[in-house]
């Protein structure tokens, strides 16, 4: 510090008890009361569970993601995995009765 600089203020702390010059008083520490209000909400239904989740009739062989394959695609449209992104086959390979399994990657599951 040189000479013509103003000496500095000491740095205070806002936790500390030391009233700083020209300030306002410290904050006192408040006391809770002993006695508590205690607000009880009425009791609502609970919510509905939520529905189970889809599960379908194929599964894809590179993830095992449960699907059913779409039906608005066209017959010579590819089906894809929704988790993986995988093509799978052709929907007509999925459309046929019995479905053409040496064509897919996905795995047709007997239903229980």
């Amino acid at each position: 510090m040189s000479d013509s600089e103003p000496p500095r203020r000491k740095t205070l702390s806002l936790k500390s008890a030391v009233v700083a010059p020209g300030g306002p008083p410290p904050l006192e520490r408040m006391v809770k009361s002993s006695t508590k209000t205690v607000f009880v909400a009425p009791q609502a239904a609970p919510p509905p569970p939520p529905p189970a989740p889809v599960v379908g009739d194929w599964k894809c062989k590179p993830c095992g993601t449960r699907f059913d394959p779409p039906t608005e695609l066209a017959d010579e449209d590819h089906v894809r995995c929704p988790s993986c992104n995988a093509r799978l086959g052709l929907a007509s390979d999925f459309r046929a009765d019995p479905p053409n399994v040496a064509k897919l990657r996905a795995r047709w599951l007997k239903k229980a």
